[in-house]
Parts: structure tokens; sequence; C-alpha cells
């Protein structure tokens, strides 16, 4: 070792990480964005009741771009039906602030890969679309298993500092 290294030693458990229907009286909506390599890019989300249930979902694609700007499409496009790089980025969060100033109770949070795992195989299907957005009333059949595997309460182990 350098002298000029620093090691960080972290504490870190094995917490079991599985996708949580909202409260009562709420809905919840996952979304999530993927892009192959830097190009072409999709977004997507679902909304699901407090007993799992799929009540719509969309998949979208986005153009060449970054995960980052795909994601933010995916929080715009599932609200409207920080640091970011580059004018489009800063764009996409003046208008998402803009309708999280609306007045709705709205709650935003964090999920992890393993908690979103709908939202990422729409985001994926996003990613194969030709500029389209595709809506969907009923669960597309390619995720099915997926969302029946949150709805069961599959969890999957994760590594997380503690």
């Amino acid at each position: 070792m350098h002298t000029n290294e620093i090691v960080f030693q972290q504490n870190r458990v094995v917490s079991y990480i599985g996708w949580k229907p909202p409260k009562l009286q709420f809905v919840k909506l996952n979304v999530d964005g993927a892009s192959n390599n830097g190009k072409r890019a999709g977004c997507g989300g679902g909304i699901r009741g407090n007993q799992g249930e799929w009540l719509g979902g969309f998949a979208k694609s986005v153009g060449d771009c970054n995960a980052t700007i795909a994601e933010l499409w995916g929080v715009l496009e599932g609200i409207h039906t920080g640091r970011v790089n580059g004018a489009i980025g800063y764009s996409l969060i003046k208008r998402i602030r803009s309708m999280l100033d609306m007045a709705w109770n709205i709650e935003i949070m964090h999920e992890y890969r393993e908690a979103n795992t709908c939202a990422d195989a729409l985001a994926r299907i996003g990613c194969s679309l030709e500029h389209d957005m595709i809506f969907y009333d009923d669960c597309p059949a390619t995720i099915r298993e997926v969302m029946l595997a949150d709805e069961l309460g599959m969890t999957t182990p994760r590594m997380i500092v503690a």
C-alpha cells in the first residue's frame, strides 16, 4: 500500500430486498431508465395498488442518452400520466419539480434495483422501441413472473452499509 492511499472499511450486512406495497389509500409508481452503452435508451414504470395489483404502466424510447437521463425521463413520464450533466437533464428536473409542486401527496424514495424489477423490465422494453411510447392497461406478459414474485414478497439478498 502506498502512503497516499486511504483505506475505508465499512461495516456491511446482508439485507433482504424486495418490492413493498404502498400504504392504504396510496398507489405506488416505480420508474427506471436504461441505456445500451450510452446509446438507445428507454424508460418505464408501473403503477400498483396496496395489494400489489397492476393499475397501469408504460415503456418509452428516449433516444440516444445515458441511463441517468433515461431515469429522469421515467420520473417525468410516470408523474405526468440534484446534479445532472447537460441542459437536457436540467430541463427535465425543472419539469419534474414543477409537477411535484402541485397539490399532490407524494413521497419520493430510492429503491434498490432488487425492489424495482418491474420498472427495470419496462425500461428495457423502452430501449427496444423506435421512438414510441406504449401504455399498458394490463401487465405485459413478459413481466408477469416478475410482478408475481413481487406480490408473493420474494426477496433478494444484498450487502448494504450498516
